[in-house]
């Protein structure tokens, strides 16, 4: 603007001197207008926040990354993000930030994002923190310690549940045969499965999570049936 004032003045001199008149036209240049690098006001719409991932499960102590780049603002407005974490009073900046947890259950996650005007969106997602269980037991039964019952924790959330068991008769009378009754009963008393007379042998029980449907403390009998009967058994159940 103070280069266009100057010409103005300029030609005005120069007109006068002159001693002409008339009509004169000035263009103005657009790029000299100070005010054309004033910033474009934003049209007031509230940014949408966005967690990824959302609603995750991990395991105990299991980094997780957790990322803000979904959130979208319409006009286009510089973006902040926060973040909150249940059990820690904290609140963290970033658009990503990475957190494990030490200990199993379920936690909320909170994200709230602002824009350059102050207009923000909060959004929520949880965890499901868990931890595989894995168990091994040995023992023996016979007629006099006729039976044992192993207690398996089954939790919301599990995969597959799967128990090796190895049987091998321990009767000093090599005429005498060893036989137990294996059963499987869940969180309700009800038994998933059962096997009797189980000689001296190998197997695997395998399930899924469609196959139960109680979570809780399930227990796992070994019953003696005749002569005595050493055990190794194998538990490992997956979330």
């Amino acid at each position: 603007m103070k280069k266009i004032s100057l010409l103005l003045i300029i030609l005005l001199f120069a007109v006068a001197a002159s001693g002409g008149y008339g009509y004169y036209t000035f263009v103005l240049n657009e790029d000299d207008d100070d005010d054309s690098n004033e910033p474009v006001a934003s049209s007031g719409n509230a940014p949408v926040a966005k967690i990824t991932p959302s609603n995750p499960k991990i395991q105990i102590n299991e980094t997780i990354s957790f990322s803000a780049s979904g959130s979208s603002d319409e006009d286009g407005d510089d973006l902040t993000y926060f973040w909150s974490f249940e059990g820690d009073s904290k609140e963290y900046e970033g658009e990503n930030i990475d957190r494990n947890f030490p200990d199993k259950g379920e936690y909320s996650v909170v994200l709230t994002v602002t824009d350059s005007t102050g207009l923000s969106d909060d959004t929520e997602t949880t965890v499901l923190v868990v931890e595989n269980y894995h168990d091994e037991q040995s023992g023996n039964v016979n007629g006099n310690d006729n039976s044992a019952s192993i207690d398996i924790p089954v939790e919301k959330g599990f995969l597959t549940f799967e128990l090796d068991y190895s049987l091998e008769s321990a009767n000093v009378n090599p005429l005498e045969e060893s036989q137990v009754t294996l059963r499987l009963t869940d969180a309700d008393g009800v038994v998933i499965e059962e096997e009797n007379g189980v000689s001296e042998s190998d197997g695997t029980w395998s399930y899924s999570t469609d196959d139960f449907s109680s979570t809780g403390t399930y227990v796992f009998t070994i019953e003696s049936e005749s002569g005595s009967m050493d055990y190794d058994i194998i538990i490992d159940v997956t979330y």
